[in-house]
C-alpha cells in the first residue's frame, strides 16, 4: 500500500512540474535557457549552457515567434 501512495505522491509531483513548466511557457516563451535563467539567484546564464545553444536561444528569443503563444 505504501508505495501505491509513494507513486500517487509523485506522479502528484510531476504533474505540478508539468503545470509550472506550461505556465512558464505560457508566461516567458519556449526558451528553456530563458527560463532557467529567471531562477538563478545571481544574475546570468545556467553554467551548461554552450555558446552555439545560447545563439540558437538569443535568436529565438528576438524572432517574432518567441512570443506566439505568450500572455
Amino acid at each position: 500500500m505504501e508505495e501505491i501512495e509513494e507513486g500517487v505522491e509523485g506522479y502528484d509531483d510531476e504533474r505540478s512540474l508539468l503545470m509550472s513548466q506550461k505556465s512558464l511557457d505560457k508566461r516567458f516563451g519556449q526558451s528553456p535557457i530563458f527560463i532557467a535563467a529567471t531562477f538563478m539567484e545571481h544574475v546570468g546564464i545556467p553554467s551548461y549552457t554552450n555558446p552555439a545553444t545560447l545563439l540558437k536561444e538569443a535568436i529565438h528569443v528576438i524572432s517574432c515567434g518567441y512570443e506566439d503563444k505568450t500572455e
